[in-house]
């Protein structure tokens, strides 16, 4: 993923962003999510056992929540310095923006889905909006408000490459973004404490 992702900009110099924004964001981070996410969605017979390990649900979700956050950070922070090493330094920040989304994507789906609807959902999320999203920054026309903040929270390498076609600034999409990802995981924390484990 690493090599195809240095290869790739190199290939944007000749081609433009659009190839490696179409191969970071709908296709090697989302896989490289899948992987990390397939450790942490669990049965509930798993949760047992995490359970008492970890006292209580607090502890699991915290330790899920930091496993998560390890293993999505080696892949983002090494695409994100690829990134800037090839000269792109203004989409570094926007590919370390897919930390936080991923991990709140990832943790509000832990809580309220199995395996496999988990695993789906995930890609959905982040591969085939963030598509359906590029398709729609080629359009002529503004994007609406709801559209340009969604854009910034699902596909935000792709948003900050047309933020001149999308109603809401840069600094203001982030920040939307952060807080939105922040308030998810909290929600997700506090359903997954009174989530019912049950033996099966």
């Amino acid at each position: 993923m690493i090599l195809s992702t240095w290869y790739s900009l190199m290939d944007a110099r000749k081609l433009g962003f659009y190839e490696f924004i179409v191969m970071v964001e709908a296709v090697f981070l989302p896989v490289y999510g899948i992987l990390i996410a397939s450790h942490i969605f669990r049965d509930s017979r798993v949760t047992l056992f995490e359970l008492t390990l970890f006292n209580g649900p607090e502890g699991v979700f915290l330790g899920r929540l930091t496993s998560a956050f390890l293993g999505l950070a080696v892949g983002v922070f090494s695409v994100a310095s690829i990134t800037h090493i090839q000269g792109y330094s203004r989409l570094a920040f926007s590919v370390l923006v897919k930390l936080p989304t991923y991990l709140a994507i990832m943790m509000a789906l832990m809580v309220w889905m199995d395996f496999i609807a988990g695993i789906i959902s995930f890609y959905i999320l982040t591969s085939a909006i963030p598509m359906a999203l590029f398709v729609l920054f080629t359009k002529p026309y503004s994007p609406s408000t709801a559209i340009s903040l969604l854009s910034y929270f699902l596909a935000p390498i792709g948003a900050t490459v047309n933020s001149g076609k999308l109603s809401v600034s840069i600094s203001s999409g982030y920040t939307a973004t952060l807080v939105l990802s922040a308030l998810i995981i909290l929600f997700s924390y506090l359903g997954f404490k009174k989530k019912d484990f049950e033996p099966q």
